[in-house]
């Protein structure tokens, strides 16, 4: 931060972009590794924009912070609990931040990708990339920044980008909490059955 404020930047906008996830189930996961998802995901989310939102409510309320969150954020995951966390994080602060503002001139907005075609999966060790059933709402990381953008300057308070998946998050509120959870313990027992098998 103290560079930053030594070249005495300016920030109009603010995009918090940032993001880890690891496919392990929640007790095999490394304490490093899960500390390292927080700080990334969720530490560093609110550094950097309470370092910078009292300048641009400064300003006249001139300035836009926009939170890429996920659609991990409105679901539940088996093997992504603390990543899956993080975003619902993004979600709540993301919400509440732009209600806090309203009225102010400075516009949040949570951006909530689902399936991208990026470096993200590698990265996170996911083996394949899309699991199977993302196809039909995998896009490429060009058509998802172009999405984000658009709405963005819009000030929309989220973004779901992609058609396909623009439908699929409009439709999942109807679907009852009892059938999400019962499907993440169904997901979960077959990864631990994979596992076994593999170790035998």
């Amino acid at each position: 931060m103290r560079q930053l404020d030594a070249r005495n930047l300016h920030v109009d906008v603010l995009v918090n972009n940032a993001g880890l996830g690891e496919p392990e189930l929640f007790e095999r996961s490394t304490w490093s590794r899960i500390r390292q998802i927080v700080e990334v995901n969720i530490v560093a989310m609110l550094r950097l924009s309470h370092h910078f939102l009292p300048a641009m409510i400064s300003r006249g309320g001139h300035g836009a912070i926009l939170n890429i969150g996920s659609g991990a954020g409105y679901a539940a995951m088996p093997n992504a609990a603390v990543y899956t966390a993080s975003k619902h994080f993004v979600r709540a602060f993301t919400e509440s931040l732009r209600a806090q503002l309203a009225g102010i001139g400075v516009t949040v907005s949570e951006a909530a990708p689902g399936p991208v075609e990026s470096e993200f999966d590698q990265v996170a060790g996911i083996e394949g990339g899309a699991t199977p059933g993302q196809g039909i709402f995998r896009i490429t990381a060009q058509e998802c920044a172009a999405d984000i953008v658009r709405e963005f300057e819009r000030g929309a308070p989220v973004i779901f980008p992609g058609r396909n998946y623009r439908w699929l998050m409009k439709m999942q509120p109807l679907m009852p909490r009892r059938l999400v959870a019962t499907h993440v313990a169904q997901a979960a027992r077959q990864i631990r059955y994979r596992e076994t098998k593999r170790a035998a």
